[in-house]
């Protein structure tokens, strides 16, 4: 992982809770009658609430899908060797817990079919965690997809191709911020007048909402190595409002925009952070199903793409710029964005963006088989575990606490790969409504890797 200019901060996320723990008994209770005894309820989608944490904790588990309430889920308090077990969650998803003494806590719930959950630290009397499941990914979906006219466009320029490689939206999430489809996948490809159509299959998961086509023309500069490509972007196609049933196969049409309706935006690499940047990906736009599209990689240096102008469909799309960076493996990459930016209302007019604007990039470093340290700028970070065996882990962590200490019992085996996610939002720790947390960020920091 890159660590040149992140800062590092270091506060054991476990540390201080023990006292607690050990003079007195934690006693959970579940509570099936809660909204009438108490007057505490759960918050949609999750979130924190109720006052500063004093003698008890109220924990409520619901299903991130859904937010219904999630019985029999097992709650523990505190990190590494020190966590245990508290208490199960009543029919209503709900566990109060006693004897804290206003000690701040590092929450996690656990339930059969779902991804664990871990938060801390919580300084508030309430506090509700969406479980997402782990039979939730959607199946697969094959699409044929088509560019129309592909023969009918002009040879390339002696020297030069043609190339056409394709993307999917995929919902919100950690999932939808991952490498885009690059070289290896389906793509048309041609160095001459082409003398058929476009028309390529590829697999996507079968809750994408979009598909999009970019078109450039390439140019190899005299060399068989690829990574010196340059590419000059000619036309970018969507296709929108995709219904597709798992295990189906499909056919789409990409409609080509037509010149009135792109504009050109560029991304700068320089200023201080530059130096980390080793190739500027993309500007993607969120497509109006709320679902995260990014551009297709060309595999090649590029810092110039087009983007669909603010006009019919698109009227109230928002573009995202990328840059990415990574140590040369496939395990270990990095990336930052900027999102939220308006599209141009005109062809005519270019948008600029610069890696100035990005925040730094995260990294999280195994210092044991059981402690993560995570280096961050971001406001709230978001890390998910897995295991070899399909386990997964997903912890939000809020500064200063930058130190996880991974609570036992929760994992049968030690995770082989993590993600994380910082993002900017102007948060609460002590008060928030968790989907407001990705909602509320102008810039996210990505990164990837194994161990």
């Amino acid at each position: 992982m890159l660590h040149r200019g992140v800062p590092t901060l270091k506060k054991t996320i476990n540390s201080g809770i023990c006292a607690a723990a050990c003079a007195f008994a934690l006693i959970g209770c579940g509570d099936g009658d809660h909204l009438s005894r108490s007057g505490e309820a759960a918050a949609l989608g999750g979130g924190v609430t109720g006052d500063p944490i004093a003698d008890s904790l109220t924990v409520f588990a619901i299903d991130a899908d859904t937010s219904q309430p999630i019985a029999r889920a097992t709650v523990r308090l505190g990190g590494g060797a020190a966590a245990r077990a508290v208490g199960q969650t009543s029919v209503d998803g709900k566990l109060k817990v006693s004897g804290l003494s206003g000690q701040p806590q590092l929450v996690t719930i656990s339930a059969p079919g779902y991804a664990a959950a871990t938060w801390g630290m919580i300084n508030s009397s309430v506090v509700t965690i969406p479980l997402e499941g782990l039979d939730a990914v959607p199946g697969n979906a094959d699409i044929t997809v088509t560019i129309p006219g592909w023969q009918d466009l002009p040879a390339p320029a002696p020297g030069n191709f043609r190339l056409a490689r394709f993307a999917f939206s995929r919902p919100s999430g950690l999932s939808a911020l991952e490498v885009p489809e690059g070289p290896g996948s389906p793509e048309c490809r041609t160095s001459e007048q082409a003398t058929v159509g476009c028309t390529v299959t590829i697999n996507v998961p079968s809750d994408a909402s979009t598909v999009m086509a970019v078109v450039a023309e390439g140019n190899d500069a005299g060399t068989a190595e690829t990574s010196d490509d340059v590419f000059t972007m000619t036309g970018i196609g969507i296709v929108t409002n995709l219904a597709l049933r798992p295990w189906a196969t499909h056919a789409a049409t990409v409609r080509m925009l037509e010149p009135s309706e792109v504009a050109r935006a560029s991304v700068t690499a320089h200023g201080p952070s530059s130096d980390i940047f080793q190739e500027v990906v993309g500007v993607p736009g969120v497509t109006l199903d709320g679902q995260l599209l990014l551009y297709p990689s060309l595999g090649g240096p590029s810092s110039t793409f087009l983007i669909p102008t603010a006009s019919g469909a698109f009227q109230n799309v928002k573009l995202w710029a990328v840059a990415t960076a990574g140590n040369g493996s496939d395990t270990d990459w990095s990336r930052a964005y900027e999102r939220g930016v308006a599209a141009p209302l005109n062809a005519s007019d270019d948008v600029t963006l610069s890696t100035n604007d990005f925040i730094a990039l995260p990294s999280v470093t195994r210092h044991s088989t059981s402690t993560y340290v995570v280096s961050s700028t971001g406001t709230v970070n978001r890390l998910e575990f897995s295991t070899e065996n399909g386990e997964q882990l997903k912890a939000l962590m809020f500064p200063p606490f930058f130190e996880l200490a991974m609570p036992v019992g929760v994992l049968s085996e030690p995770p082989h790969a993590v993600s994380i996610e910082a993002f900017d939002a102007d948060v609460d720790p002590n008060a928030f409504a968790f989907p407001d947390l990705a909602r509320g960020a102008t810039h996210i920091a990505y990164a990837d890797a194994e161990f």
